[in-house]
């Protein structure tokens, strides 16, 4: 059986360019995409490579129809904590609205599995360590807000449109 297709947003980034040569490794054909205003061109040695903004609904449906993408893995948004104080707009619209953004183009494109990269900063103050999967969710700055609703817009899509995901 033929593997899918798998497009990872922010995949120059360090995470995604990890996952993308775990993936080429286990024979997955891949395809980056990302804007690179944090990521690094020279990190994706695996698959292709699509530069696009996720802001950008075009970009996603030109990247989707040229690689005819079958699963999404969505590493791309703001990550640091300080600066999402400062600045949130900057967060909401880079890690909300662009994910709603890559989930109508999902949507469109009939693509079935999504997995989405969270983050621990959603659970707040932790009241155990290690935390465990079970813990309250409770974000204390706009970057957890931000990865916390995703992960909340991602489960109702899900249940909404028939396609499989998982939050980490």
């Amino acid at each position: 059986m033929t593997k899918p297709t798998v497009l990872i947003t922010g995949g120059a980034g360090y995470i995604g360019s990890h996952v993308n040569k775990l993936l080429a490794g286990r024979g997955y054909r891949t395809v980056v995409f990302d804007d690179l205003s944090t990521g690094h061109r020279n990190f994706v040695k695996w698959g292709e490579f699509f530069k696009g903004d996720l802001a950008d609904k075009a970009d996603l449906e030109k990247c989707f129809s040229k690689y005819n993408v079958g699963a999404v893995m969505h590493f791309a948004a703001s990550t640091a904590v300080e600066e999402s104080v400062a600045d949130p707009a900057k967060y909401y619209a880079n890690n909300v609205a662009n994910t709603l953004n890559l989930l109508a183009v999902i949507r469109r494109f009939s693509v079935k599995n999504l997995v989405f990269s969270s983050s621990a900063a959603v659970y707040g103050v932790p009241k155990t360590n290690p935390i465990e999967e079970g813990h309250q969710l409770c974000p204390i700055n706009p970057y957890g807000k931000t990865k916390k609703m995703c992960e909340e817009i991602i489960v109702d899509h899900a249940m909404a449109y028939g396609f499989k995901y998982a939050n980490f």
